[in-house]
Formats: structure tokens, sequence, C-alpha cells
């Protein structure tokens, strides 16, 4: 058993050491998620008051609004209900830094004119998760948009 035991202890030392080696970019490993980054900008940098810890995510945000006004994956150049728990992160994320007052004006033209046919589309059908952070990104929304 206790042979066993170090094998497996050697074997999650191999493979940390593949994982974290320096020749590795550890973003290839996780697909960007405009939610995740979202709330990864929204954090302020404990050593610099009034700038996010994670510039680089802030910036993501920035670039990757799509032409409609929102953020997320599509399917067949179409929003998903999964984009407007997204767009409502990247619109505080930006609200937060003051960083672009167009592309809030475009997501939440986004939000104000698609949230209701995307949720009655997916209504039979809502995943559970939305059921839970949609109106809870809503409520911040609104106390920062």
């Amino acid at each position: 058993m206790e042979s066993s035991l170090l094998s497996i202890q050697a074997l999650v030392t191999k493979i940390k050491l593949e994982t974290f080696s320096p020749k590795n970019d550890l973003y290839s490993f996780v697909s960007p998620s405009a939610y995740d980054t979202a709330w990864l900008a929204m954090v302020q940098d404990p050593k610099e008051r009034g700038r996010p810890l994670f510039k680089g995510c802030l910036d993501w945000v920035m670039s990757n609004q799509k032409g409609e006004g929102y953020w997320g994956v599509s399917a067949d150049g179409l929003p998903t209900i999964d984009t407007l728990p997204a767009t409502l992160a990247c619109l505080v994320a930006l609200k937060t830094w003051n960083a672009s007052d167009k592309g809030v004006e475009k997501g939440l033209a986004f939000i104000h004119a698609n949230t209701k046919m995307l949720v009655d589309v997916n209504y039979q059908h809502l995943p559970r998760w939305f059921v839970i952070v949609f109106p809870g990104m809503v409520e911040l929304a609104r106390q920062q948009v």
C-alpha cells in the first residue's frame, strides 16, 4: 500500500513539474471565458489603489466585445443564454475602471434588446446556474452601471 502511495505522489510531482514548467504557457490550459475574465478584471491592485490587479484581463474585456455589443461564446454567430451574464460581468468590469463608455453603452443596448428573447427561447431549459447567477449579475450591474 505504501509503495502505491509513493508512486502516486511521484506521478503528481512529475505532472506538477511538467505543467508549471517555465516552457509551458499556463493560459493554454484554459479557454478564455468572458465571465471569468471580467471577474478577474474587477479585482483591485492592493498595492496601487484605483488600478486593476489583472490589467491584461481588463484589456481582454475591452478588445473582445462582439460587434453586436455582447461578450461570450456564440452559437453559429448568434448570442446564447450564456452571453447575458458574461455581458453583465464585462459591463461591471468596464464601469469599475471607467474604461469604455462606448463599450458600456453598446453592452447595455444589447442587454435591453435581447434579454427577453434569449430567456424566452430557453425558458423551458434554463440551466440551473443561470437561474442563480443571472439575477445576481443584474443586481450587481444595477449598482454599477
